[in-house]
């Protein structure tokens, strides 16, 4: 994986794509896998029809999608969709001496992570 684009401790693949899903980059071992972006656009549509007195459109931040041994982190920052896989333990745990990575949206309008990496 391009060193350039790793944003994460334990992150085995990325995804950029655009805001209708086209891939604009990708790497890992999302590299060049449209079917995943395909379906996570199906997934962020759907939330898109959530009823708002349920959960409110606006609140929804960043979406994980939680497997056994690894899992996703998608979040939306300047019309870009960033999916982040990352791998896990054998007990289900990351790797890393640390927990868990949040990747969020800063005050900026702009994608970063809880060690103050930011994306483009």
């Amino acid at each position: 994986m391009d060193k350039d684009k790793q944003i994460v401790p334990n992150q085995i693949g990325y995804l950029i794509l655009k805001d209708d899903g086209a891939v604009l980059e990708s790497g890992g071992d999302l590299k060049n896998d449209e079917r995943s972006a395909n379906v996570i656009m199906g997934l962020l549509n759907l939330t898109e029809s959530i009823d708002d007195n349920f959960i409110a459109n606006s609140s929804c931040e960043r979406i994980t999608i939680d497997y056994e041994h690894h899992s996703y982190s998608i979040c939306m920052s300047n019309r870009h969709i960033y999916i982040v896989k990352f791998s896990k333990g054998q007990n289900g745990a990351t790797t890393s001496s640390s927990s868990s990575t949040s990747v969020y949206i800063d005050a900026n309008n702009e994608l970063t992570t809880n060690s103050g990496t930011v994306l483009a």
